[in-house]
């Protein structure tokens, strides 16, 4: 596929700018990085991936016709290169160039990636090697990737490997293009392309962390582990560690009484009672359960959000930087990692820690019920469309129906419990799934009966939905295939048939909520134009942004607009059914949230 006479390693200034206005005029142009680590972070685990902490060596830029420039940054100045932004980009993992390039400071234009085409297309998110093999039956070895790209000379070797790396993204891209758009999914790759450049700026700037704060937090868990670990021993016996779950459970198994110990989860391998905290939670009213489950609580906030979250602290910034990713996850809803900030703890203690930047302020909305609105919408369910019409709250209603009162005697007791039956309906829980869910997720005491005539009191309440719920599993069965709103696949044979039944139903909703919120994240550029704010975080429903106090006002109205005109960009025809949601302000996430 590479024609190495039309290969060209540029190190001078005036024909790098001559061949960047010459790519410029192409339709589209592939383009890569490689980049080293810079001498102060040499020794940094990660540091060449990091646009912080590393160096651009070399941009490399291909036409289709085959042609390649490969710009050696440590002798092209980058200015040079600004020509190169008329032209949309091809890129794989294209979320790794613009932090990169943006960071540099050349301006990033719309971006195609190939990688994102290919999870559309292939189900699976796989790497540039093998989607060149599959796609363009051209083998790629990538021994080169981890060479020294800061020496002073490139062998011949690293210039033909990135040479490779450009022009295969580009004709990835010709190749899978036609076929999204065959597969009726153009919409939704036009939606992930316009959203990346949105969470790769997220990721770029961070998130501010008080660190201070952090470290007093972590001494008053530690405190209060050593405190629990104290008592628990006492209630354990000596003999007994309270981190051996085999200890444990024979512990256990020698005081619980035989109806407990029948119902009690155990392991498949050795049927010994399970001691996670799930398993333990579900028995969280007898006494003797109730220390353990106190001390594995604060022992997996120190484990989780210790110590460990201190190896993420930003040695340029003092910040987080998680990653945020698309197409990760079967439903297609974005992720965050190193550190997973969208499952920060709940608790206001540690998300007062995520705090707005000096002279700024958080302003945070979320989708109130966003996966019942749009399992309502999916379904045309009408009797849950009447609730959300009229400005109602669909756990409410479903409190009354389950205890056969009105809505307004619903008492708060009786609207938590319904939150596990509305939600555990969308994954398609039994009874036992239910009464589970409802004392682990909820803490609401829920009998196996209990759960199965709740559940029959919802499928009477909203009989569309069921019936629409059964639709998608024949159509799991039979085509072994769902699909979101704009058209992400859910393929039971690419990716796996894991829990068809739950899958087939949920899927669907919670990856046309993913839409949604992707819709609103689209927006906001150009809704925050003039505003000086930035997002400064994104969770599955919510959104929080970083606003200079002058301008909070304005941003709440555009975070408003966005978020409604956001939802009516997946579901037109939802405009009597979305609420505008409602938006908080304040100094910190747990503020805000």
């Amino acid at each position: 596929m590479l024609d190495p006479t039309l290969i060209r390693y540029v190190t001078d200034s005036s024909e790098a700018a001559r061949r960047a206005a010459q790519l410029a005029a192409e339709p589209v142009l592939g383009v890569d990085i490689e980049t080293y680590p810079a001498a102060a972070y040499r020794d940094r685990p990660g540091a060449a991936l990091d646009p912080q902490t590393a160096e651009i060596r070399l941009l490399q830029v291909a036409a289709l016709d085959g042609r390649v420039a490969l710009f050696d940054l440590q002798q092209v100045p980058l200015d040079a290169l600004a020509p190169l932004s008329a032209a949309p980009w091809a890129t794989f993992n294209g979320s790794f160039e613009y932090r990169h390039l943006t960071h540099a400071g050349l301006t990033v234009p719309r971006l195609h990636d190939g990688m994102l085409l290919d999870r559309l297309l292939s189900h699976r998110l796989r790497k540039l090697a093998e989607v060149s093999a599959d796609v363009l039956q051209v083998d790629m070895d990538k021994t080169e990737q981890v060479s020294d790209w800061g020496t002073a000379e490139l062998s011949e070797h690293q210039l033909h490997y990135a040479a490779l790396d450009a022009l295969a993204t580009v004709r990835i891209a010709r190749e899978l293009l036609p076929k999204v758009e065959r597969n009726d999914q153009r919409r939704l790759y036009a939606l992930w392309c316009d959203v990346l450049p949105v969470l790769a700026g997220l990721q770029l700037q961070g998130q501010c962390f008080d660190w201070a704060g952090h470290a007093a937090l972590q001494a008053t868990w530690q405190q209060e582990r050593d405190r629990l670990q104290g008592e628990l021993q006492e209630h354990l016996g000596p003999e007994v560690s309270p981190n051996s779950g085999p200890q444990l459970g024979s512990w256990l198994q020698q005081r619980l009484d035989a109806d407990t110990l029948k119902r009690w989860p155990k392991t498949e391998k050795t049927g010994r009672l399970k001691t996670d905290a799930d398993s333990l939670a579900l028995f969280a009213h007898l006494p003797m359960v109730q220390p353990l489950l106190r001390y594995k609580a604060v022992s997996k906030l120190l484990s989780t959000y210790g110590s460990s979250y201190c190896k993420h602290r930003h040695p340029v910034t003092d910040q987080l930087h998680p990653e945020f990713s698309l197409g990760f996850t079967r439903s297609g809803r974005a992720v965050a990692s190193k550190p997973n900030t969208q499952q920060a703890p709940k608790q206001g203690t540690f998300r007062e820690l995520f705090t707005a930047p000096p002279g700024k302020v958080l302003v945070s909305a979320d989708y109130s019920q966003i996966e019942l609105v749009v399992a309502a919408l999916l379904s045309g369910d009408q009797a849950m469309l009447d609730v959300y019409r009229k400005g109602g709250d669909l756990h409410r209603s479903t409190a009354a129906a389950i205890a056969g009162v009105a809505p307004e005697q619903v008492t708060p007791q009786q609207r938590q419990a319904a939150k596990p039956v509305n939600f555990g309906n969308l994954f398609g829980q039994g009874p036992a799934g239910l009464a589970r869910t409802a004392q682990v997720d909820y803490g609401v005491a829920m009998s196996s009966a209990d759960a199965k005539q709740a559940l029959l009191r919802f499928q009477l309440a909203y009989p569309q939905l069921e019936q629409w719920k059964r639709q998608q599993v024949a159509q799991a069965q039979q085509f072994r295939q769902v699909r979101t709103r704009l058209g992400l696949v859910r393929d039971f044979d690419a990716q796996g048939e894991g829990y068809l039944r739950g899958e087939a139903q949920n899927i669907p909703v919670q990856g046309s909520a993913a839409e949604v919120l992707m819709s609103a994240l689209r927006r906001l550029p150009q809704a925050l134009t003039g505003t000086d704010a930035a997002l400064y975080h994104t969770v599955h429903d919510e959104i929080t942004l970083q606003v200079p106090l002058d301008h909070a006002e304005t941003a709440v109205e555009a975070l408003q607009d966005a978020m409604v005109q956001g939802f009516l960009d997946v579901f037109p025809d939802a405009g009597d059914v979305v609420a505008v949601p409602e938006v908080k302000q304040g100094a910190s996430w747990a503020a805000v949230h």
